[in-house]
């Protein structure tokens, strides 16, 4: 069961990325010409500030009374950026779906270089009983790697067959985005199968680790919510391109290089299921922001 969740994780992961890439209207690094700071501090913010706050987050006030599953859960998390589910959310909540996408992908070749560099700084910074991924056998270069093969490569592809034949891309685009929303339930559904005896002790015993998660993605949010600048619009989108995390890659480095830390996967459904709760509370409170300025603007 653990190398087919793996396959489907990794299947689900290559076809959001791909379809991703198909699915911008235009050239996908317009950012980087037009907005060169706006992109950079987003990025950034959401690669590297957001989990090197978590860690300072972790450290400082909550030192020794998380546990080890919780905490490597919460370093996967918060290390792998560029959520396929981002567009999803943005889309249902009225952001700004083509900032929203370009983003992700500037995130997502950045993941390349982060996440092994983040590996390092956890292993070293959080030496008690943190990240510790050379335990699992694993090397920087590894994790580039597979962070290359199963998100960088496929955005990439999709974005040079759309700008090769445009139609065919708008067609797969629709087409691939509906096969990856059924594999990304099926992903969902497989770790909760993989999980189901360990998940609901996991959340008994570590209710420390739990109210860490909470203040972690409120945190990721207002990160984003801060670097976003003045536009509404944008400070909902860009809060939840930094706030939500790459929940099919995390799982996918858990699944292939987690096996000896069996609460890992439960560990990383909770980190989705309290995102969940937390994003639905700030656009609910976005909503109420929103109103009075929407008025006059419709």
């Amino acid at each position: 069961m653990p190398q087919a969740a793996s396959l489907l994780v990794t299947a689900t992961i290559v076809t959001l990325m791909f379809s991703l890439g198909l699915g911008l209207k235009q050239y996908p690094f317009l950012l980087l010409r037009d907005r060169p700071a706006f992109l950079w501090r987003v990025v950034l913010g959401t690669c590297l500030l957001v989990p090197l706050a978590g860690l300072a987050l972790v450290l400082l006030p909550l030192h020794g009374l998380v546990s080890r599953p919780a905490w490597v859960a919460m370093g996967l998390m918060l290390a792998c950026p560029s959520a396929p589910l981002i567009l999803f959310r943005v889309r249902s909540s009225g952001g700004t779906a083509e900032l929203a996408a370009r983003l992700q992908i500037a995130a997502a070749l950045l993941a390349i270089v982060t996440i092994p560099l983040l590996e390092v700084v956890f292993r070293t910074g959080a030496g008690l009983r943190g990240w510790e991924m050379v335990e699992w056998g694993i090397t920087p270069a590894q994790v580039a790697a597979q962070v290359l093969k199963v998100q960088v490569l496929p955005v990439i592809a999709g974005i040079l067959l759309g700008q090769w034949k445009p139609q065919l891309a708008q067609r797969c685009s629709q087409a691939l985005g509906s096969l990856a929303t059924v594999l990304l339930l099926l992903m969902m559904v497989a770790l909760v199968v993989l999980s189901g005896k360990q998940l609901l002790p996991f959340l008994q015993q570590n209710l420390v680790g739990l109210v860490a998660m909470a203040a972690l993605c409120a945190l990721s949010l207002a990160i984003g919510y801060g670097l976003a600048g003045a536009d509404p619009l944008e400070r909902r989108t860009v809060a939840l391109v930094t706030g939500m995390r790459n929940t099919g890659l995390a799982a996918q480095l858990a699944l292939t290089y987690g096996k000896g830390l069996p609460d890992l996967v439960p560990g990383i459904l909770s980190y989705v299921l309290i995102t969940v709760i937390v994003t639905s509370l700030f656009l609910k409170w976005q909503q109420g922001q929103l109103a009075p300025s929407g008025q006059p603007s419709g």
